[in-house]
Protein backbone atom coordinates (compact mmCIF):
# COMPACT_ATOMS: atom_id res chain seq x y z
CA UNK A 1 0.00 0.00 0.00
CA UNK A 2 1.32 3.18 -1.26
CA UNK A 3 2.54 5.53 2.03
CA UNK A 4 -0.28 8.42 1.17
CA UNK A 5 -2.83 5.72 0.93
CA UNK A 6 -2.00 4.35 4.65
CA UNK A 7 -2.37 8.22 5.63
CA UNK A 8 -5.82 8.51 4.48
CA UNK A 9 -6.79 5.37 6.33
CA UNK A 10 -5.57 6.85 9.11
CA UNK A 11 -7.34 9.42 8.81
CA UNK A 12 -10.20 7.84 7.87
CA UNK A 13 -10.25 5.46 11.01
CA UNK A 14 -9.79 8.64 13.08
CA UNK A 15 -12.81 10.35 11.75
CA UNK A 16 -14.78 6.60 12.54
CA UNK A 17 -13.31 6.68 15.94
CA UNK A 18 -13.97 10.20 16.45
CA UNK A 19 -17.75 10.42 15.00
CA UNK A 20 -18.39 6.51 17.06
CA UNK A 21 -20.86 6.57 20.12
CA UNK A 22 -19.53 3.00 21.08
CA UNK A 23 -17.28 0.80 19.44
CA UNK A 24 -17.24 -2.73 20.08
CA UNK A 25 -13.65 -4.61 19.15
CA UNK A 26 -14.05 -8.05 17.69
CA UNK A 27 -11.61 -11.24 16.77
CA UNK A 28 -12.98 -12.39 13.46
CA UNK A 29 -11.09 -15.44 12.86
CA UNK A 30 -13.11 -17.93 10.84
CA UNK A 31 -15.55 -15.22 9.80
CA UNK A 32 -16.71 -16.71 6.40
CA UNK A 33 -17.81 -13.93 3.38
CA UNK A 34 -21.17 -15.02 3.79
CA UNK A 35 -21.36 -14.75 7.35
CA UNK A 36 -19.73 -11.22 6.95
CA UNK A 37 -22.85 -9.96 4.76
CA UNK A 38 -25.27 -11.83 7.20
CA UNK A 39 -23.88 -10.14 10.35
CA UNK A 40 -23.31 -6.64 8.26
CA UNK A 41 -26.99 -6.68 7.49
CA UNK A 42 -28.24 -7.28 10.87
CA UNK A 43 -26.07 -4.40 12.39
CA UNK A 44 -27.80 -1.99 9.90
CA UNK A 45 -30.80 -2.40 10.75
CA UNK A 46 -29.87 -0.80 14.28
CA UNK A 47 -27.47 1.87 12.57
CA UNK A 48 -24.21 0.10 13.44
CA UNK A 49 -21.86 -1.62 10.93
CA UNK A 50 -18.73 -3.91 10.98
CA UNK A 51 -15.40 -2.68 9.59
CA UNK A 52 -12.37 -4.84 9.22
CA UNK A 53 -8.58 -2.70 9.05
CA UNK A 54 -5.46 -3.08 9.31
CA UNK A 55 -4.16 -3.49 13.14
CA UNK A 56 -1.34 -1.39 12.63
CA UNK A 57 -3.09 1.60 10.73
CA UNK A 58 -6.00 1.09 13.13
CA UNK A 59 -3.66 0.98 16.34
CA UNK A 60 -1.88 4.66 15.26
CA UNK A 61 -5.43 6.44 14.89
CA UNK A 62 -6.56 4.66 18.36
CA UNK A 63 -3.29 6.23 19.58
CA UNK A 64 -4.22 9.73 18.66
CA UNK A 65 -7.87 9.91 19.14
CA UNK A 66 -8.16 7.83 22.46
CA UNK A 67 -4.56 8.88 24.24
CA UNK A 68 -5.16 7.97 28.01
CA UNK A 69 -6.52 4.56 26.73
CA UNK A 70 -3.69 1.75 26.29
CA UNK A 71 -5.59 -0.27 22.81
CA UNK A 72 -1.99 -2.07 22.23
CA UNK A 73 -3.58 -5.60 23.46
CA UNK A 74 -6.63 -5.07 21.50
CA UNK A 75 -5.10 -4.40 18.34
CA UNK A 76 -3.49 -8.17 18.31
CA UNK A 77 -4.75 -10.77 16.30
CA UNK A 78 -7.43 -10.52 13.20
CA UNK A 79 -9.38 -7.47 14.61
CA UNK A 80 -12.76 -5.57 13.23
CA UNK A 81 -14.29 -2.67 14.43
CA UNK A 82 -18.07 -2.98 15.08
CA UNK A 83 -19.11 0.98 15.15
CA UNK A 84 -22.28 1.16 16.96
CA UNK A 85 -24.89 3.72 16.75
CA UNK A 86 -26.91 5.46 19.38
CA UNK A 87 -27.93 2.02 20.49
CA UNK A 88 -25.13 0.05 21.89
CA UNK A 89 -27.22 -2.49 23.99
CA UNK A 90 -28.90 -3.66 20.68
CA UNK A 91 -25.35 -3.99 18.87
CA UNK A 92 -23.80 -6.09 21.55
CA UNK A 93 -26.78 -8.69 21.40
CA UNK A 94 -26.61 -8.66 17.75
CA UNK A 95 -22.45 -9.68 18.33
CA UNK A 96 -23.20 -11.76 21.13
CA UNK A 97 -25.69 -13.77 19.01
CA UNK A 98 -23.80 -14.05 15.83
CA UNK A 99 -21.33 -15.13 18.02
CA UNK A 100 -23.00 -17.62 19.83
CA UNK A 101 -24.37 -19.19 15.83
CA UNK A 102 -21.35 -19.39 14.05
CA UNK A 103 -18.82 -19.21 16.55
CA UNK A 104 -17.15 -15.96 15.66
CA UNK A 105 -16.63 -12.21 16.00
CA UNK A 106 -15.52 -13.13 19.43
CA UNK A 107 -15.56 -9.80 21.60
CA UNK A 108 -12.35 -8.30 22.36
CA UNK A 109 -13.23 -4.99 24.29
CA UNK A 110 -15.59 -2.29 23.71
CA UNK A 111 -15.13 1.52 23.74
CA UNK A 112 -18.16 4.13 25.22
CA UNK A 113 -17.94 7.34 25.75
CA UNK A 114 -14.05 7.02 26.10
CA UNK A 115 -13.71 4.48 28.49
CA UNK A 116 -12.35 0.96 27.43
CA UNK A 117 -14.70 -1.69 28.54
CA UNK A 118 -13.69 -5.34 28.61
CA UNK A 119 -15.11 -8.34 26.77
CA UNK A 120 -17.12 -9.43 30.28
CA UNK A 121 -18.67 -5.71 30.42
CA UNK A 122 -19.59 -5.68 26.81
CA UNK A 123 -21.18 -8.91 27.00
CA UNK A 124 -23.09 -7.43 29.86
CA UNK A 125 -24.10 -4.92 27.75
CA UNK A 126 -25.70 -7.99 25.33
CA UNK A 127 -27.66 -9.40 28.50
CA UNK A 128 -29.29 -5.77 29.31
CA UNK A 129 -32.80 -5.99 28.07
CA UNK A 130 -33.76 -3.41 25.15
CA UNK A 131 -33.83 0.46 25.19
CA UNK A 132 -38.02 0.01 24.83
CA UNK A 133 -38.18 -2.38 27.40
CA UNK A 134 -36.43 -0.18 30.00
CA UNK A 135 -38.44 2.94 28.96
CA UNK A 136 -41.73 0.85 29.67
CA UNK A 137 -40.43 -0.04 32.60
CA UNK A 138 -39.46 3.37 33.85
CA UNK A 139 -42.97 5.15 32.83
CA UNK A 140 -44.60 1.80 34.76
CA UNK A 141 -42.89 2.60 37.37
CA UNK A 142 -43.39 6.45 37.42
CA UNK A 143 -46.88 5.24 36.42
CA UNK A 144 -47.57 3.02 39.34
CA UNK A 145 -47.54 5.84 42.39
CA UNK A 146 -49.82 8.28 40.43
CA UNK A 147 -52.46 5.34 39.77
CA UNK A 148 -52.15 4.32 43.78
CA UNK A 149 -53.03 8.04 44.77
CA UNK A 150 -55.76 8.15 42.56
CA UNK A 151 -57.40 4.76 43.79
CA UNK A 152 -56.68 6.37 47.46
CA UNK A 153 -57.86 9.79 46.98
CA UNK A 154 -60.99 7.64 45.04
CA UNK A 155 -61.73 5.27 47.56
CA UNK A 156 -62.30 8.23 50.07
CA UNK A 157 -65.16 9.50 47.64
CA UNK A 158 -66.57 6.42 47.09
CA UNK A 159 -66.49 5.30 51.17
CA UNK A 160 -68.42 8.59 51.33
CA UNK A 161 -70.80 7.62 48.40
CA UNK A 162 -71.81 4.65 50.19
CA UNK A 163 -72.04 5.63 53.98
CA UNK A 164 -74.82 8.64 52.87
CA UNK A 165 -76.49 5.59 50.82
CA UNK A 166 -76.53 3.55 53.87
CA UNK A 167 -77.72 6.50 55.73
CA UNK A 168 -80.44 7.01 53.14
CA UNK A 169 -81.49 3.59 52.98
CA UNK A 170 -81.73 3.53 57.18
CA UNK A 171 -84.02 6.61 57.14
CA UNK A 172 -85.83 5.21 54.63
CA UNK A 173 -86.39 2.05 56.24
CA UNK A 174 -87.26 4.24 60.21
CA UNK A 175 -89.50 6.22 57.72
CA UNK A 176 -91.90 2.93 56.80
Amino acid sequence: MVRQEKIDRVEEIKEIFKKSYGLIFTDHSGLKAEDAVAVRDRLAEVNSYLKITKNTLAYIAAKDVFKDLDLEGVFKGPTSLIVSGEDIITTAKIIENFSKDKDTLKVKAGLLENRLLSAEEVDKFASLPSREVLLTNLVVSVKSPIIKLVNVLNAVTVNLVLVMEAIRIKKEESAI
